[in-house]
């Protein structure tokens, strides 16, 4: 019915699209067209629907191709292709269903791959369970393996009709590249993990820039982590088999120096945001970002972040914070009279720090744990904010902010992308420890042999 139903549509070239539809339950609002990069979203334009919930958002020839989403504020509802076609769609706001799309070739095919992926998947998932634990002697087994052989190659023909008929559209490129790995029949399902260790990227184009305006790759490299991940490891052991998901990826990325660079930022901040000091500090001292990137300014802001990695891995000397006092003198952390310092960034505004902050100073008065100091570094940017969180923290220690955000200096030197974030350091301002949580801190203070 798809194919039926794409075959009377055209792509035809205008020097202005639109984007255009009705957001049922959502009459006379606001709504915004977002662009997607790799996992984030990029504000391109908004619009405001009229009383029947009918928007209309005008897009010039040069609005690249790409995974575009629709937004309520800054709350993407659903994801859809723009590719130098009109798209005309209908959705139904808390419903929980999929958009309707009326016209647009790319979404068409698109929506029904999704759909069929997920059937597919869930299908899949259930009989490979089976096969990986069930006895192979047993003629239920014989027959699980023969649907699952089956349906994978039913699957397999259904993207390639996809590939072989629209070969010039998005919907194409992405059904390639995030299909499943094909398991090759009289397969040693004891080998489930090493195989798809070795394979499952094998069908990933990585010189595709295509996919950089999409979630496919960051998708690949989330569930080629999965591959690597267990939950009964220790941290020490688990990011000894992060380090190796990340070498496959970004040996296999290196042959496009955006997507390897692209994939390189990717992973530094997943693995920053988790606090997996370890792999962090070996892509920072393993890879390099590729000479051959066209966005020069990028590239620059990538070899920044990955210079400041390798600085301030633990065990590196932690840049010096100075501070100006009101009355013009400074003050450095080589001041601070204690042998043990927490640097914390935080901001007035940020929920995880509000969160956080009172467990922090439970450790602060606890006699039972090393005794440390807090340099607190506020990147707020209104004063008032700040003594109002200040006064209701009533915590005790070094609090300061100039009011610049993210361009604090000492935001700048410590390579803040994030708050809160803290580094743990001794008296001569050697990195002890960068945790992520107040579990790690407390984790970190108790192995501080005295």
């Amino acid at each position: 019915m798809l194919f039926a139903t794409i075959s009377i549509l055209s792509l035809a070239s205008k020097a202005q699209h639109v984007i255009e539809g009705s957001i049922l339950g959502h009459p006379q609002q606001n709504i915004s067209l977002l662009e997607y990069f790799g996992d984030k979203h990029r504000f391109v334009d908004s619009t405001r629907t009229d009383g029947n919930g009918w928007f209309s958002i005008h897009l010039n020839k040069n609005t690249p191709a790409g995974l575009y989403s629709l937004a309520i504020e800054s709350s993407p509802l659903f994801n859809f292709i723009y590719n130098n076609e009109d798209v005309t769609l209908k959705y139904e706001l808390g419903e929980n269903k999929l958009p309707e799309f009326i016209f647009s070739i790319e979404n068409l095919i698109y929506y029904d791959y999704m759909v069929q992926v997920d059937r597919f998947l869930q299908k899949a998932n259930m009989l490979t369970d089976m096969l990986r634990f069930y006895n192979e002697k047993d003629s239920f087994y014989l027959y699980t393996e023969a649907h699952f052989y089956s349906l994978q190659n039913e699957f397999r023909l259904y993207t390639e009709r996809i590939n072989e008929e629209y070969p010039h559209t998005l919907a194409s490129h992405i059904v390639k590249n995030d299909r499943p790995v094909m398991f090759p029949r009289d397969f040693n399902w004891d080998g489930f993990l090493e195989f798809n260790r070795a394979h499952y990227l094998d069908e990933t184009d990585f010189n595709d820039t295509l996919l950089l305006s999409t979630n496919v790759l960051t998708g690949k490299a989330i569930d080629y982590m999965s591959f690597y991940s267990n939950s009964n490891m220790n941290k020490e052991a688990q990011e000894y088999y992060f380090i190796q998901a990340v070498d496959t990826i970004l040996h296999r990325a290196m042959e496009n120096g955006r997507v390897y660079d692209f994939l390189m930022e990717y992973l530094i901040e997943g693995f920053d945001m988790y606090g997996f000091d370890k792999v962090i500090s070996h892509i920072a001292e393993t890879y390099e970002p590729a000479h051959s990137c066209v966005n020069e300014d990028r590239k620059s802001e990538l070899q920044k972040r990955v210079e400041n990695l390798r600085k301030l891995a633990v065990g590196q000397t932690a840049p010096d914070i100075e501070i100006k006092r009101p009355d013009g003198s400074s003050f450095r952390i080589e001041d601070i009279n204690n042998e043990h310092i927490l640097v914390l960034f935080w901001a007035s505004w940020c929920p995880h720090c509000e969160a956080m902050i009172p467990d922090i100073k439970k450790l602060y008065k606890d006699n039972n744990i090393v005794n440390f100091e807090v340099l607190s570094i506020s990147i707020d940017t209104s004063a008032s904010d700040y003594s109002s969180a200040l006064a209701a923290q009533a915590n005790g220690w070094i609090n300061y902010s100039d009011f610049n955000g993210w361009d604090t200096q000492a935001a700048i030197d410590y390579s803040i992308y994030a708050t809160p974030s803290m580094f743990l350091l001794d008296k001569n301002r050697t990195i002890l420890a960068r945790p992520v949580s107040v579990g790690d801190l407390r984790n970190a203070l108790i192995n501080i042999k005295p």
